[in-house]
């Protein structure tokens, strides 16, 4: 059998949890974060840590990080000696979004859940939220929606 190899890129720090973000998600994905927890012996953040992973850079490269070991899936929070914070945070021009359309299929985003990442993952999902005029978390809680619980509900919100 062979092995996956490296994928090309710096990787570097991409298996140390620096950074949070704070997410509000429906209790729809908090039961399906629980579930999955107790299944997979996993946290609900490594769950969300994880998942985002994959959205942002695919599972071919994701697996091929767990198999060099620069991803593990399970892991405990590495903070800096030196913690920032940005009083600012990332500011983007919301569009008309279908926030109400969201919120009627899952209900209010009344469950808080901490992700804990490497700042490289934070930086590139700040990007993409940029790119979607959304906020990060609006664009985390979507991004999540749709893998843990299906494209097809995310996609009938658009129309």
């Amino acid at each position: 059998m062979v092995g996956l190899s490296t994928p090309a890129g710096d990787w570097e720090g991409m298996n140390i949890d620096n950074t949070s973000v704070k997410i509000w998600i429906p209790e729809p994905l908090d039961d399906c974060f629980t579930d999955l927890s107790i299944r997979f012996e996993q946290s609900k953040s490594d769950l969300a840590r994880n998942g985002l992973m994959i959205h942002v850079h695919g599972r071919y490269v994701f697996e091929r990080l767990v198999a060099n070991r620069l991803w593990n899936l399970t892991r405990r929070i590495v903070r800096e000696d030196t913690v920032k914070y940005s009083m600012e945070g990332v500011r983007v021009k919301l569009e008309d979004s279908p926030r109400p359309a969201f919120i009627k299929a899952f209900g209010k985003n009344t469950f808080d859940l901490k992700v804990w990442m490497p700042r490289q993952l934070k930086e590139d999902l700040e990007s993409l939220a940029i790119d979607a005029g959304q906020t990060v978390s609006e664009y985390m809680r979507r991004a999540l929606t749709a893998y843990y619980l299906g494209r097809t509900l995310i996609d009938a919100l658009k129309s």
